[in-house]
This record gives C-alpha cells, sequence and structure tokens, in this order.
C-alpha cells in the first residue's frame, strides 16, 4: 500500500514546464528561472555576459582567427545557433529544475560544448534513420514523396552546419506529414521527421503498392501532384473497409458499399461511430502483425483526426468524399489522341516571323487558323511567338475539348511543388491555361476533365 501510495507522489517543480518553448527552451528557461526565483539578477547577468563571451569566440573562429569582427546577421545567426545548441543540451537534462541549478553551476561555454556533442549523436542518428526510411520507401507516384525522400532530406545532410547555423533545416520538406513536427529546430526537426516517416511507411508497406496506387487514384486522378499524406489516406480507407465489415488489406471499398456505410452510420450517435472506428482500429493493428508500440501509437494519434472527418462526413452525407473506392486507371477506358504531322522548319520559322510582326490579336488568330494544322506546331507556336496572355486566351478559344484536355494533361497546373523546376515561359503558359480552363463552363470543364482521364499517354 505504501508503495502504490510512493507511486503516486509526483516530485515538485519550481520551473512552470508549460511555459517552455522547444524551439527556444534556453531563453524561455531563463525567463522562468527568473519568475520563480531560482535565478537571481547576479546570475542571469553572468549568464548573458558568458553568451556574449561564447559568442566573440564563434565570431573569431568563424573568422579563421583573424577578427572578431562580422556581419551584423552573421552574428545573430550564431548567437541563436549558440543559443539552439545550448537549448539542446539542457533539455536533455532530467527535468527544468536541474536545468537552471545546471546553468547556475556551470559555465555557458561547458554546456554549449556538451550541447554541440550531443547535436552530432543526433546527426549520427538522423543519418542511420535516413538510411532506414531509404530501405522502407514507398513505392508510389507522389512527386512531394519522393522528391523529399530522394532529395530533400539528402539536401540537410549536405548544408546543415552545426557550429553556426545548428538552428538550421537545411532541407526541402514538401511531403507532408500526418503528424507535422513543431516546435523544434535543426537536427532535432529532421530527426523526428525522419521517425514519423519511417513509422508511416512501416504501416502503409503493410499493403500492396498496387491497391495503395489504386486507392489514391481513386481518390484523385493527379494525387501524384498533390500535397496529400499518404499514410492518412491508407489508414483512412482500411478503417473504412473494416467498418463495412471487409478485410482491410485490399483497401478495395466499392462506391456501393460506401453508401450503404453513409446509410448504416448515419444511425449512430457521435458517441457509438467513435466507439466503432476505435474497435476498427484495434481490429486493424491486431492482424498487423509486428507492428510495434511505436507505430500503434502512431496510429492511435491519428485516430482523434480521422474519426472526426468520418464524423462529419456522415452528418453531412459526404462520406464518398472522405473514403475513396481504389480505381485501376489501366482499366479505364482510353481515348488515343493522335495529331498531325508538324510542318517543316522553314514553313514553322517563317510563320512566327509572319506573328511576330503582326500588330492586331485579330490578325495573329486569322494566320494561325489558316496555316497551323499539327496540335504540335500549334504548342510550339504558343511558346515561339511571344503572344500576350489575351492572345494565348484567343488561341485556346479555337481549340475543342480533346485538345484542351491534351493541352491540361502535358501542361498541367501545378502550384509551388514543382514550380522552381519549370521555366518562367512554361510557368507563365501554365497560369494562362488554368485560367482559360477556370473561365469555363463547369459542364464544359467536366467534359474535358473526364476526356483528360481517359487519354491515352501515347502522344502525351
Amino acid at each position: 500500500m505504501m508503495n502504490m501510495k510512493m507511486n503516486k507522489i509526483k516530485k515538485r517543480h519550481t520551473i512552470n514546464i508549460n511555459n517552455l518553448t522547444g524551439e527556444t527552451f534556453f531563453t524561455s528557461l531563463l525567463e522562468e528561472g527568473y519568475k520563480a526565483g531560482m535565478l537571481r539578477d547576479s546570475d542571469a547577468e553572468s549568464i548573458q555576459l558568458n553568451c556574449l563571451k561564447l559568442l566573440a569566440d564563434k565570431c573569431e573562429k568563424y573568422n579563421y582567427g583573424e577578427s572578431s569582427s562580422i556581419k551584423v546577421e552573421t552574428a545573430e545567426s550564431i548567437m541563436k545557433s549558440n543559443l539552439c545548441t545550448i537549448g539542446l543540451y539542457l533539455k536533455s537534462l532530467p527535468d527544468a529544475d536541474y536545468a537552471v541549478n545546471e546553468l547556475k553551476q556551470s559555465e555557458i561555454g561547458e554546456i554549449y560544448q556538451k550541447g554541440r556533442e550531443l547535436i552530432d549523436e543526433k546527426l549520427s542518428r538522423a543519418k542511420y534513420l535516413y538510411q532506414l526510411v531509404l530501405e522502407n520507401k514507398l513505392v508510389t507516384e507522389n512527386y512531394s514523396y519522393n522528391a523529399t525522400l530522394n532529395d530533400g532530406i539528402e539536401t540537410f545532410f549536405k548544408l546543415y552546419n552545426p557550429d553556426y547555423e545548428s538552428h538550421e533545416c537545411p532541407a526541402f520538406i514538401d511531403y507532408q506529414l500526418c503528424h507535422p513536427v513543431t516546435d523544434v529546430l535543426g537536427v532535432e526537426l529532421i530527426l523526428k521527421y525522419l521517425e514519423h516517416l519511417f513509422l508511416e511507411n512501416e504501416f502503409c508497406r503493410k499493403f500492396r503498392s498496387e491497391d495503395i496506387h489504386y486507392l489514391l487514384y481513386g481518390y484523385d486522378q493527379d494525387y501524384q501532384e498533390l500535397l496529400i499524406n499518404i499514410f492518412e489516406q491508407v489508414l483512412t480507407g482500411a478503417l473504412g473497409c473494416l467498418l463495412a465489415g471487409k478485410g482491410h488489406r485490399r483497401l478495395d471499398l466499392s462506391k456501393e458499399e460506401i453508401s450503404s456505410l453513409q446509410l448504416e452510420l448515419s444511425k449512430d450517435d457521435g458517441s457509438t461511430l467513435a466507439l466503432k472506428i476505435q474497435k476498427a482500429s484495434d481490429k486493424m493493428l491486431a492482424a498487423l502483425d509486428g507492428s510495434g508500440f511505436s507505430l500503434e501509437k502512431y496510429v492511435e494519434k491519428a485516430l482523434p483526426k480521422i474519426t472526426f472527418q468520418i464524423l462529419n462526413a456522415v452528418k453531412t452525407n459526404t462520406l464518398d468524399k472522405t473514403l475513396s473506392s481504389p480505381v485501376n486507371p489501366d482499366l479505364e477506358p482510353k481515348i488515343r489522341f493522335v495529331s498531325t504531322v508538324k510542318m517543316d522548319d522553314k514553313e514553322y520559322r517563317k510563320i512566327i516571323d509572319e506573328l511576330l510582326v503582326c500588330r492586331y490579336t485579330s490578325d495573329k488568330i486569322a494566320l494561325i487558323k489558316e496555316k497551323v494544322k499539327s496540335f504540335g506546331d500549334l504548342e510550339d507556336l504558343l511558346f515561339d511567338a511571344e503572344l500576350c496572355q489575351e492572345e494565348v486566351t484567343e488561341v485556346f478559344g479555337i481549340l475543342n475539348e480533346i485538345e484542351i484536355a491534351a493541352m491540361l494533361k502535358r501542361h498541367p497546373f501545378i502550384t509551388d511543388i514543382r514550380a522552381v523546376e519549370l521555366s518562367e515561359a512554361e510557368q507563365l503558359f501554365r497560369l494562362y491555361l488554368k485560367s482559360y480552363f477556370d473561365s469555363l463552363e463547369v459542364s464544359r470543364q467536366n467534359e474535358i476533365t473526364k476526356i483528360g482521364s481517359q487519354l491515352s499517354d501515347d502522344y502525351l
């Protein structure tokens, strides 16, 4: 009995840890230590002076010992780096009170050095974890996922400077996690991101790559370009299958089954439905052999969000928007788009020269209608003839639905995921095309979208 009581006794802390922040742990700890009376004015002044001395030493090293004079921006960055490194070590101590006492008893330079060693340890762990993530990488066509894993994270290890920019995270991370990493900086951020991504990959690898592809294609035929989280889509799909009384491994919930599920779940109140989702999750985790405690916790952490989405979808009769029915694009009917042969270079150059000297848009459009018969020539012309948006839009106006669909397929509008890889002319062209498409009546948009989904990739 005494032991039970002792286990319930929690150590009382002087520092209010709720006011501490992960990104600025050191400075928030100083503030709270001062407020709590653990640090006196003389302690605070001494710590500040030692931080300035550390900054001067680091600046001198930055200049290879020749001078401590440095640009203000660079000095500010080095100071942030120093504070981040010190905070990293202080965070590793048993508790905040212990950390404040460490600040009072040890030199800032010593604490910094311990933090710097901790960064090296975390960096080694991050490199190891990155290799594990590459090994359990998913086979998917999603661009942000592949770009982040293949190049974005690798950039971090090439550019990260723990001595002077320990707070920075020079990685190109577009792929969004189910549980975003917040309130940490530098190596802590990349390490936590990799830990989450590894778990998401582990979960998704319990399912066939083809089934995930069909599920995501059913969600959106252009999922390759979307900033979606694959883990969340797969988890939701698997739970949907279980709620419908099916096996979850194939993620093969049909549209008819989603409609039936909508009808069935609409009879439940919120708590009953939440309990059903929890039971489905328990059943799924039990069936996923060797999930491990960390993965189970990761899945459970995602449940409130997914439960809310399903509850809201059932309530608004839009469950078919939250649960996706898989689609195999290879089985869809295809439209084969064939363009006529392009004109020879001399003839094409002559038309471009004529267009460049044309003064009026109407004359340019008339010339294009008369001379250009090939889709390929027209596409080239839109880049070479130096047309303004109004003129490009006029040209789009003479195209039929299949030609617009082909144009959209070849030049899809991309937000900022791949935009950096495109030329300025291509970015502008895609904006014009999207603007034109958005201006069309919804019925024509739907027709073009439908044709686009059926276009064969032969010509594209």
